[in-house]
């Protein structure tokens, strides 16, 4: 509150639109973020932590080939900071150009102080990309080398720890166990509630996982104390995505929204695919499946319409909506995923909660075509709790929680389902990996793909999802009628069958 008012006597004040655009990172709002950011360029755009800053932005909402622009700007300014050359290697990674990925992360590392450093694990975030990297080209010798050199040092990691565990179960050693019982044991001395939480939660999370096939009970007992402590830590009122969910359906039941959508192109979205449908219901896999036809890219979670979108609906909700921005969505769409499709016929976009803004996405690009991913609620729900998710899905640290998210993404996709071509494919999970060769046939007449699916070329696929290093296994059909966390199971089905009823009442 202090910065605005002293924004409003000095609004060209570089120092303070530079503290608000931080404090807007921070907070992950990343449009008001680049309006501060954006007002800095204007005074000093000669400034390196601004040029960097606005990188690292761009990165965020994935804006590959603006953000690579104002790297080099900050390389000309200061070649010997570590950042811009994190920030590159992020975009190539994604691009993907894993060549510069792995040049560019390795610069950060040395200008760190390298990974023989205990510093190095100050930059979680540029330890992550280095082992994403090295999984996306597939080299899971040093991948596996770089986690055991880095956990050896005593410091809890648990992506690395995660990343080890999946890639080879046996590197796990007893002095890695024992690290997380180090860290359990003398967390209590941290002052700040989240970061104990946080690194409780982490800590629960890896040693859930490594005891998942060794007892089953103890497991579930960590998983459970795990997402207690997240769920602790949040605040945001859980029926909020239930009254976002009704005042989207409202939004495109007003009369005008038709007349926007009479000022764009009836010929923009031709070979984009749209995989939707609940997180942790088997869009990876789907897309990775897709990722094998010929001028086909894989584009991975998209958060283009998330970071649009969003926004419109809750000005929305405030009686002021932006109706003018959603005749811009599919144009700057395009232009967003341009440097990833590299003049590619089909475009792969597997963001799960598009199914929210499906119909911003039908309406600003109207030949896309939308393949949704739906699967049994309960192992959805299973799947979704045993994930470390701890700010982007929120509603998965209970069961209640998945209940109410799950009927909510029931009944929207009625809704648009109810449409006239409304060109959405419905694939079951279970049809995926128990009929895949009937399955993929339909996927492919759908969407009008060249070429035969190729499992051998699939398994070469890299997500950066929750689902990295399992996407790339043989497809199999244990995830199937699961019978884990079955004490709350008969309360996840009614409080899905109470919320059900709720949208049918509504």
């Amino acid at each position: 509150m202090e910065i605005n008012r002293e924004l409003k006597k000095n609004p060209n004040s570089f120092d303070l639109n530079k503290l608000h655009a931080m404090n807007f990172l921070a907070q992950e709002k990343y449009n008001l973020a680049m309006i501060s950011l954006s007002k800095c360029y204007e005074i000093n755009p000669n400034d390196y932590d601004i040029n960097v800053n606005l990188s690292l932005l761009l990165n965020k909402v994935q804006d590959y080939k603006s953000a690579l622009i104002y790297s080099e700007a900050a390389i000309k300014i200061d070649p010997n900071k570590p950042e811009v050359y994190h920030n590159i290697a992020h975009s190539y990674l994604h691009i993907p150009d894993l060549i510069k990925a792995e040049l560019n992360i390795l610069k950060s590392i040395e200008l760190r102080g390298g990974l023989d450093s205990k510093e190095i694990f100050r930059f979680k975030d540029t330890l992550n990309v280095y082992t994403d990297v090295l999984f996306a080209k597939g080299d899971e010798k040093t991948l596996r080398n770089v986690c055991s050199l880095l956990l050896n040092k005593g410091i809890h990691f648990g992506d690395l720890f995660r990343k080890l565990l999946r890639s080879d179960r046996e590197a796990i050693s007893q002095h890695h166990l024992k690290t997380l019982k180090d860290v359990l044991r003398n967390i209590d001395r941290t002052t700040s509630l989240v970061d104990k939480n946080l690194t409780k939660a982490s800590v629960y999370s890896c040693l859930a996982e490594y005891h998942q096939k060794l007892n089953k009970e103890i497991s579930e007992m960590y998983y459970i104390k795990s997402n207690k402590l997240i769920s602790d830590l949040q605040r945001d009122p859980i029926y909020q995505r239930q009254e976002f969910t009704k005042s989207t359906i409202k939004f495109f039941e007003e009369e005008y929204i038709e007349k926007i959508s009479g000022n764009i192109k009836n010929d923009l979205g031709a070979g984009l695919i749209f995989i939707i449908g609940m997180p942790r219901s088997g869009t990876t896999l789907t897309e990775s499946i897709i990722a094998t036809s010929e001028e086909s890219v894989a584009g991975g979670e998209k958060v283009f319409f998330t970071v649009h979108c969003r926004p419109i609906i809750k000005q929305y909700q405030n009686g002021n909506a932006n109706f003018e921005a959603l005749s811009k969505l599919g144009v700057g769409y395009l232009e967003l995923i341009d440097i990833q499709r590299k003049g590619k016929k089909f475009f792969i976009d597997k963001m799960p909660e598009n199914y929210l803004y499906y119909k911003f996405i039908k309406t600003s690009l109207p030949l896309a075509k939308f393949i949704h991913v739906y699967r049994d609620p309960w192992d959805n729900a299973i799947s979704l709790f045993k994930q470390n998710y701890v700010n982007e899905i929120t509603y998965s640290t209970s069961f209640f929680g998945i209940a109410l998210e799950y009927a909510n993404y029931e009944h929207l996709m009625k809704k648009w389902k109810s449409e006239k071509n409304h060109n959405i494919l419905d694939v079951s999970y279970q049809d995926l990996v128990t009929n895949t060769e009937d399955t993929v046939k339909k996927i492919w007449e759908f969407c009008n793909l060249p070429g035969k699916y190729d499992p051998v070329k699939r398994k070469e696929y890299f997500a950066q999802t929750a689902s990295k290093q399992q996407v790339r296994q043989d497809i199999y059909a244990s995830s199937l009628k699961k019978s884990e966390f079955t004490e709350y199971f008969e309360d996840f089905n009614q409080s899905l069958e109470e919320q059900r009823s709720y949208w049918r009442t509504t």
